[in-house]
């Protein structure tokens, strides 16, 4: 058994009913959550549970590798094991995620698809996100301007963000997916992967938003050299 992550089947849903599966002071374990944990560059959501008509300010939200763990403010009621309570997302953090992190991910499409460049990691905050390509060469102001400016008419586009499953001995008979993931497997039985436009399938845990028109316009504020191959893009929205 293990928390259900309700974000990954319904990223715009906002609230939901969970059973408390173990409580220790400010920790809580449930067994489902609308909540992302701290993970794949996409920071953990924020919001509340309401315990008996009390809510309970979440400032953290983490995953051991079986249960997501709901840290408050406050401390919980020590006597509520099996007891269902109510979470609640702070939506205007989780969207402004969401937004940089479909950015990312159609950034990290096009430098694969234009130059073979593969996403060694990124990372979203709420007013700025970047991106560290692994490109063997000189990644060139001219080639950046062709990603940003290709980026913002796929935002344009208005494309649909799609999820799919595809089993381990899929991903790893697939050359492309393995590629772009930098051979490495990822660890699910099931793993989840984003098609947006014409890019190539890549992996994704986290929240995105369902259609590119959402995320606003990309502007690339900052590129630096992170090592021999890796170069870092910073961005951010309007």
């Amino acid at each position: 058994m293990k928390t259900e992550l309700l974000f990954q089947a319904d990223p715009f849903r906002k609230e939901c009913d969970s059973k408390v599966i173990f409580v220790e002071f400010t920790d809580l374990i449930v067994d489902s959550t609308v909540l992302y944990p701290t993970g794949d560059g996409q920071p953990n959501d924020k919001g509340s549970v309401t315990i008996d008509g009390k809510d309970f300010e979440i400032v953290d939200t983490w995953q051991d590798g079986t249960w997501v763990h709901l840290i408050s403010l406050d401390t919980y009621p020590q006597n509520i094991v099996g007891k269902v309570v109510h979470q609640t997302v702070n939506w205007d953090v989780r969207y402004i995620h969401m937004r940089f992190r479909t950015a990312l991910f159609i950034i990290g499409g096009l430098a694969y698809k234009q130059l073979g460049a593969t996403v060694r990691i990124n990372q979203t905050y709420d007013d700025q996100a970047w991106i560290d390509l692994n490109f063997d060469g000189d990644l060139t102001e001219e080639q950046l301007k062709k990603i940003e400016a290709d980026s913002n008419a796929i935002v344009q586009g208005k494309f649909e963000v799609k999820y799919s499953y595809v089993s381990k001995e899929q991903f790893s008979s697939d050359s492309e997916m393995m590629k772009i993931n930098r051979d490495k497997l990822p660890d699910y039985e099931k793993i989840r992967m984003v098609k947006i436009d014409d890019l190539p399938l890549q992996h994704d845990i986290g929240t995105q938003v369902s259609n590119t028109g959402d995320v606003g316009k990309i502007v690339f504020k900052t590129t630096m050299v992170k090592g021999k191959l890796s170069k870092r893009v910073t961005i951010t929205l309007e």
